[in-house]
Formats: C-alpha cells, sequence, structure tokens
C-alpha cells in the first residue's frame, strides 16, 4: 500500500509527464507512466517541484496557469507570449520532473549521507555559490593588484574566503525578502525558500551566521576598512538593493554600487586598510561592466520581471521598446574603453594593458550598439554572454601587467577607518577630515575649504590651540607666539 506521499508523488509526476512539452521524449514519457512508486517518491522529493506545477496537478489540469491567454498577459503588461528566459523557464519548469523520474531509478542513495548532501545542496543555492565566486574573483583581483613584489597568499586566502562568506549572506537574505516574488517567477521558483526544501529560519540562520563569520574573520585576518567595506556592502544589498527591485528602476545603479565594493575590499586587505585613487580603476570596472550585463539579463527576463512584481527598467511602462535600456548599457559600455589608460596613468599596471583593454571593449560595445539598433532577445543574449568573457580578461590581463606597490608607499587622498574613534569620519580639523590622509599637498584648496561656511562643510573642531598648526610649513615663519596662535608671514 502506498504511503500518503507517494501517492502524491505519483500524482505529480504523472501530472508534470502529461504537461511536458512536445520535445520530451516518449521514452521520458514511458518511463515516468512505468516507473514504481519508490521511484516516483525519489523523483518528487529530488526534482524539487514548483508552485504552477503543483497547482496544474491539484486541480487536474494538464495545463499550468504559467500559460495565461493573450488578454491576461496584455492586462499584467506582458508579451502576447512568454519570451526569453521566461519560455525558457517554463518549459524546464515542465519536463524537470519527466527527467528527474527517468534518472532516479538508479539513484537510491538514502540515509545520512544523502541528507548532508541534500542539505549543502540548499546552501549551496541560498549562497548563489556561482555568483558569490565570481565576487570572490574581483576580491582577490583587488588585492593582487594592490599588493607588492611579494603577494601574501595565506592573507589573500582568508580575504577570499571572508568575501564569500559575506556574499552568501548578502544572497541569502535577498532570496529570504523575495520568497513571494520569487514563487512566481520562473527562474527562481526552484530556488531553496520558493520550493520548499528550506524553512525560513533556517535561511536567516544561514544568513546571520555567514555574515556574522565573514565580516569577523575579515577584521581578524585583514583590517578593519576590509571588514567594515563587507558588512556594509551585505547591508546595502539587502536593506537598499533588495527593495528597491520592487520600487524603481534605479535598483541596477544601486546595484552596480554593490558590485564595485568587492575590488575595494580586496586592496584594502593588500594596503593595510587604506583605499587609494588607483583602487577606483577596477572599482569603475566593474560598475560600467555591470549595465550592459544586467540591461542584458532585465530584457531577456522582462516578462519574469513583470510577473514577480520588480520594476526594471525593461519593464512596459518605463521602456516598451527596449531602446533606453539599450541606450543605458551602450553608453556604459564605451565608458569602459579608457579604463586601460586611466590604469596605467594611476601606476597601476604598465602600458601594453592600456591598449588591451581597449580591444576587450570594443566587442562589449559592438555588441551593445547592435542592441540598440535592434533589440531582441538574441541580441541581448549576445551581449549577456560576451560581458561573461570580458570581465574575467580584464581582471587577469589587468593582476598580468600589474605594476608593484611599494612597501610602506603612501598615495595622495590615502582614505583609512580610524581605529580609535570611527565616528572621527565627521570631524574636520585643519587638516581636513580626519579620515584623510596627507592632504597637506592639496595646498592652498585645503586651506581655502577650511573657511566654507557651515552649511556646506562640518563645523571646524579645533581640539585645543595647541594641536593647531599651519598646513604650509615651508611657508610659515616665526612658529607659534605667546597667545598661542600660528602666526603666517
Amino acid at each position: 500500500t502506498l504511503t500518503r506521499a507517494a501517492r502524491e508523488a505519483a500524482r505529480y509526476a504523472a501530472a508534470a509527464a502529461r504537461s511536458a512539452p512536445a520535445s520530451t521524449s516518449s521514452s521520458g514519457r514511458h518511463a515516468v507512466a512505468c516507473a514504481d512508486p519508490g521511484t516516483l517518491l525519489v523523483a518528487a522529493t529530488m526534482g524539487r517541484p514548483n508552485v504552477w506545477q503543483r497547482a496544474a496537478w491539484r486541480r487536474g489540469s494538464t495545463s499550468t496557469t504559467v500559460n495565461a491567454t493573450a488578454a491576461a498577459r496584455a492586462r499584467m503588461g506582458l508579451s502576447a507570449a512568454p519570451t526569453g528566459i521566461a519560455a525558457e523557464g517554463i518549459g524546464a519548469a515542465r519536463a524537470t520532473a519527466a527527467a528527474r523520474a527517468a534518472s532516479a531509478s538508479g539513484n537510491r542513495a538514502w540515509g545520512p549521507v544523502a541528507e548532508v548532501l541534500a542539505t549543502l545542496r540548499v546552501y549551496h543555492d541560498l549562497s548563489k555559490f556561482k555568483l558569490s565566486a565570481f565576487v570572490v574573483s574581483t576580491a582577490a583581483a583587488g588585492y593582487v593588484l594592490g599588493s607588492g613584489e611579494v603577494i601574501d597568499w595565506e592573507q589573500l586566502g582568508w580575504t577570499s574566503l571572508g568575501t564569500m562568506l559575506c556574499s552568501s549572506s548578502a544572497n541569502t537574505w535577498n532570496q529570504i525578502f523575495e520568497i513571494k516574488n520569487d514563487s512566481v517567477m520562473a527562474r527562481t521558483m526552484r530556488r531553496p525558500l520558493p520550493s520548499g526544501r528550506c524553512s525560513v529560519a533556517h535561511a536567516a540562520l544561514f544568513g546571520v551566521v555567514t555574515g556574522m563569520a565573514g565580516v569577523g574573520l575579515l577584521r581578524e585576518k585583514a583590517n578593519d576598512t576590509t571588514a567594515a567595506l563587507g558588512a556594509g556592502n551585505v547591508a546595502l544589498y539587502a536593506l537598499c538593493y533588495t527593495p528597491m527591485k520592487r520600487v524603481h528602476w534605479l535598483n541596477t545603479w544601486a546595484g552596480a554600487v554593490v558590485g564595485a565594493v568587492p575590488p575595494l575590499m580586496g586592496w584594502a586587505a593588500a594596503r593595510e586598510g587604506a583605499i587609494e585613487p588607483a583602487s577606483g580603476v577596477l572599482a569603475a570596472a566593474l560598475y560600467f561592466w555591470q549595465m550592459p550585463h544586467f540591461m542584458a539579463l532585465a530584457y531577456m527576463a522582462k516578462d519574469d520581471y513583470v510577473r514577480g512584481g520588480y520594476r526594471m527598467l525593461s519593464h512596459p511602462s518605463s521602456d516598451p521598446t527596449g531602446r533606453r535600456l539599450a541606450g543605458v548599457a551602450m553608453r556604459n559600455s564605451f565608458y569602459m574603453f579608457p579604463l586601460g589608460a586611466l590604469a596605467v596613468g594611476c601606476g597601476l599596471t604598465t602600458a601594453p594593458f592600456a591598449y588591451e583593454a581597449a580591444l576587450l571593449a570594443a566587442p562589449m560595445a559592438l555588441s551593445a550598439a547592435v542592441f540598440y539598433r535592434r533589440p531582441s532577445v538574441a541580441n541581448a543574449r549576445n551581449m549577456f554572454y560576451g560581458s561573461l568573457l570580458y570581465l574575467p580578461a580584464f581582471q587577469a590581463l589587468a593582476c598580468a601587467h600589474r605594476v608593484p606597490r611599494a612597501v610602506g608607499e603612501v598615495d595622495s587622498l590615502r582614505i583609512t577607518v580610524p581605529k580609535e574613534r570611527w565616528w572621527a569620519w565627521s570631524e574636520w580639523s585643519v587638516d581636513g577630515w580626519r579620515g584623510f590622509r596627507d592632504l597637506n599637498g592639496m595646498g592652498d584648496v585645503m586651506d581655502a575649504a577650511t573657511a566654507a561656511p557651515f552649511p556646506f562643510l562640518p563645523p571646524p573642531i579645533w581640539p585645543s590651540t595647541a594641536d593647531a598648526r599651519c598646513p604650509h610649513r615651508a611657508e610659515c615663519e616665526g612658529g607659534v607666539g605667546d597667545d598661542g596662535r600660528v602666526s603666517r608671514q
């Protein structure tokens, strides 16, 4: 006698076989129809069913609610038929159970090992492992570019691990806040929370543990600046970018800022907590690169995003033709041309990198121009996959042509987090904001800035007249008078 779970598994798998597209092989349908109850139970348990398929067989219907009528799709602001990622996701969702049922007959691994593997799979999906690994690569590139002649590989490893944990925490909180949205999108409905493979409490615990472990590891093995950037980026991603996705299309620009921070984390870890102008080259590359990358994704999945309630720039109310979105992608692609020359000018890389970076940017700009001329899913896909090749190549070439940073070298406008008093960032003195170092070289500019009216700068802070000193020592004569004031000739 079949248990209730086995009966439901059999019903689910049978409905999935009926609703599989015509492209599904007859052997796959036959495997579902003829499979024993145990195989169906394995397939239903491991197949990660989605809400559309559950709803279909519970109503006794052979079609899913994703295939709404043309009139209903028009009321939702969608195209007449699913396109791009939405169509691909729907087809994949229908065929998942049939395909897994056929292959599950040889997979009978139950017990503690299977439970551990299932849990690891959940953590893998909560952390968006591939995306987090991509983020780690950008932090590692920042660390290598900020290192001296000898790279501290041990610290690089710890920094990469801490970045991975912070990214996993941010992605987990993102999924916790978007359960309802993910459950109606073909691209995301098979994630752990919408599919029921993980509880919200379990995911929240994972997010807290990874976040605290990542920030603590960065603070212990790197420095306070790197840890502060990691914690701030988790908060920015989860508390700013995530809710903005349902409010306004400017969320993409907020997300680009989040993506530009990891290279700064790697640089700060290598440079004893300092962020210098040269570090901005790789951060700028990440920022500009994200625009064509995510605009392509937003266009390919625009139906899915509308269904999920997200206000991306590809939304029909913001850009019904796709030209506006394509224009953003094309502009930012052209911004990537001078990055190599900028890196050479900052002393970050040697001269050949300027030409190589320009050559790398050319295909990106060309694909973006083609997409702008004729917005389509095919052109968006070409631009998307091209962007996946650009960034790793840019980082690898930058590291290959890097100019080692001299030990003890200090660039102007070097920024650090004060260790003793974090609130010192808001204090202004004759030397400038206390978060900056070595601003005396700016001379008259900083001297004039101290006289700016209060609404435009924080009020000047003079702890004591004895601590006040002239920023232009070469021009000062007479020293400190009897009244404790600095006299200038």
